[in-house]
């Protein structure tokens, strides 16, 4: 692509820039049924395409996508007001590592295998040909947060196990989706085999009612569970990437200085508006030193434009999430928690929140602020690891966890404890973009796995075939009268394989 769509950031920045959005316009849901079939005819030459004609296609979308690292990133930092680092390093390179992870290892994950019958030949049961099947059409409701890489994996994996795809970007990142659907029709996929539909949520509804084969849906908790429910009416499996209330556990032998700098990070990137962001520290012992300096730290964040090199934290995505933020924090408030640094919306205009610290005693605001998606870290002390843990697992979302300490030995015994899709030791958000790693939650955080070969094989369907000569000696065929044959080998096979107690 030679130039990428305009964008504008007058609904979060002020100033902002003289570029204007460019409309994507919006699909009319009548035409997304249609859409799809075209999709669905498309993939029935592709599924047969040899994994080396759809690795040559995906190569050159990998190198298309390369070619152009910088102008995709200069358009997320307009689109979504993240500091342009943070969309290179947070987006634009880590879809770059998922498309090479994928160039590089579906073809072998995609194979069909043989499974021996091992000691069930006794039974004359033969062997099996494992293959991989692709589904059809995989139809994905993509996300704004993080709109190159959330998108681009799902989209890849898709098209690599042979599937056709219909997907529609969020329409708060309609230009980064416009740039990414251009750069797979630059690379050549055969025609209507992948397609972007463009709208709000009745074009997200209507994508669900238009006889896809598999639903992927990234955003929050609410929504995503509407998805779910309304592909399982239709008989339609589903992925769903939804929000995090990610617990860090510091034990008392962390080094306060690198710690506090790591989580700072953790919570604040992105503007806290990363589904793995840091949003709980429990402190197992005083709280107070910790809460202090994370304070100090988040204090010390230039917010601002991103178009700023010195900008550290950018805006919110708009004014209504600032608001629905701005709501739970004055609940956490009112629920027991105190300000430490933050707790008010930015003066002027732009949808602009200060990192924000709450110092909290009870669970009273864990509670309220469930779910928060901008610039939280709620700090509480806790007597023992195992109150750690116990005040982890309590939240009903389980994306991700953090243990922060310098025995490892010690951290990796309390990261074995906490119930979520992802734990990392003295790390955190870093770790969401390894390209081979299964990423997703349980509970509210989601249902299914993206990324590496989990998330590969969420596209296929295992078919298992048999074959075996005509004819030959089958003992089991009717009539069972005839002979004793068959009951003397099965008490013969119990007594070799199924022993006694």
């Amino acid at each position: 692509m030679s130039m990428l769509p305009e964008v504008d950031l007058a609904r979060t920045i002020s100033p902002p820039p003289a570029a204007r959005v460019g409309s994507s316009g919006t699909t009319n849901r009548d035409a997304v049924a249609a859409i799809v079939g075209r999709a669905a005819e498309a993939q029935v030459a592709w599924s047969t395409t040899s994994w080396n004609g759809r690795k040559a296609v995906l190569t050159r979308w990998w190198r298309i996508l390369s070619r152009d690292r910088e102008l995709l990133a200069d358009l997320i930092r307009d689109e979504i007001g993240k500091p342009r680092i943070e969309a290179m390093a947070g987006d634009v390179i880590p879809t770059l590592d998922n498309l090479r992870w994928t160039v590089h290892n579906a073809g072998r994950l995609l194979r069909s295998e043989r499974i021996g019958p091992s000691w069930q030949r006794f039974l004359l049961i033969g062997a099996a040909r494992q293959v991989q099947a692709p589904l059809g059409v995989i139809g994905i409701i993509g996300t704004w947060n993080y709109p190159l890489f959330l998108n681009a994996t799902p989209i890849a994996h898709a098209l690599a196990a042979g599937n056709a795809v219909v997907w529609k970007p969020s329409e708060l990142a309609a230009a980064t989706g416009r740039a990414l659907q251009e750069g797979l029709e630059e690379a050549g996929f055969p025609a209507g085999l992948v397609a972007a539909v463009h709208g709000g949520p009745e074009v997200g509804q209507a994508l669900i009612e238009s006889g896809i084969d598999k639903g992927v849906f990234t955003g929050g908790v609410s929504t995503g569970r509407r998805v779910l429910a309304s592909l399982g009416e239709r008989g339609v499996p589903g992925v769903a990437e939804l929000s995090g209330f990610d617990a860090a556990i510091v034990l008392p032998d962390a080094p306060r200085a690198s710690t506090v700098r790591a989580l700072t990070w953790a919570a604040f990137v992105g503007c806290g508006q990363t589904c793995v962001a840091v949003k709980r520290v429990f402190v197992v012992g005083d709280p107070r030193p910790w809460a202090d300096e994370i304070a100090a730290a988040a204090r010390a964040l230039r917010v601002g434009d991103p178009t700023r090199e010195d900008t550290d934290v950018g805006p919110m995505i708009n004014a209504a999430a600032r608001e629905r933020f701005h709501r739970m924090i004055e609940a956490g408030v009112a629920s027991g928690a105190r300000v430490l640094a933050g707790g008010e919306p930015l003066g002027g205009p732009g949808a602009f929140y200060p990192p924000t610290v709450l110092l909290a005693e009870t669970r009273a605001a864990e509670a309220a602020l469930a779910g928060a998606f901008g610039p939280l870290l709620l700090v509480r002390g806790v007597a023992s690891p195992a109150e750690a843990v116990a005040a982890a697992n309590a939240s009903d979302y389980a994306l991700g966890a953090s243990v922060w300490g310098r025995d490892r030995r010690a951290a990796r015994e309390v990261a074995r404890h906490l119930k979520v899709g992802s734990v990392s030791l003295n790390d955190a958000v870093t770790p969401a973009a390894h390209a081979g790693a299964p990423f997703g939650g349980f509970k509210a955080s989601g249902f299914g796995r993206t990324h590496g070969a989990a998330g590969l094989r969420e596209f296929v369907q295992p078919i298992a075939v048999f074959e075996r000569p005509a004819g030959g000696f089958r003992p089991q065929l009717y009539p069972y009268g005839r002979s004793r044959m068959v009951e003397r080998m099965l008490a013969l096979y119990c007594r070799m394989f199924h022993p006694k107690s």
